[in-house]
């Protein structure tokens, strides 16, 4: 099986996403929501939705249990606690795939979506091409 493999900044973490689910470029998005900007200290965080059974971690994530969200829904946000990077956002809401954050790889697909659209500032310009949504879109299976 070929992975695309993604690192932390200080590369004590690894994050392998088979080729196949990190190509699938309708589970790939930009969100600009608050608790996304807040975390990654930027004005949106670039994502990609992957089943479980197509990701592999090596190294130790923090995880920071979020429940500040607009649903109320306690997410869980990995990042590496020696460096910061973010590495993955998981819900309890989308059983079964975590959403793995793009900066930490070299080749980034374009996104097919973007989230909160209502929060991203006004001199922020749309991506030509992409959905867009106010909110969190319900899930696709």
């Amino acid at each position: 099986m070929d992975f695309i493999v993604g690192k932390c900044l200080c590369e004590q973490i690894t994050i392998s996403i088979t080729k196949e689910a990190y190509s699938a470029t309708d589970r790939t998005y930009v969100c600009h929501c608050k608790n996304c900007r807040q975390c990654g200290g930027s004005l949106s965080a670039v994502a990609v939705i992957v089943p479980l059974s197509a990701i592999q971690i090596t190294g130790e994530p923090k995880i920071y249990q979020d429940g500040k969200t607009d649903s109320g829904t306690v997410i869980q946000r990995a990042f590496c606690s020696n460096c910061g990077s973010q590495l993955y956002t998981a819900s309890p809401t989308m059983p079964g795939v975590q959403i793995i954050k793009l900066g930490l790889f070299d080749d980034i697909p374009k996104p097919s979506m973007e989230l909160y659209c209502k929060e991203r500032p006004s001199w922020e310009k749309p991506i030509d091409g992409t959905k867009q949504f106010h909110a969190m879109p319900a899930r696709q299976s």
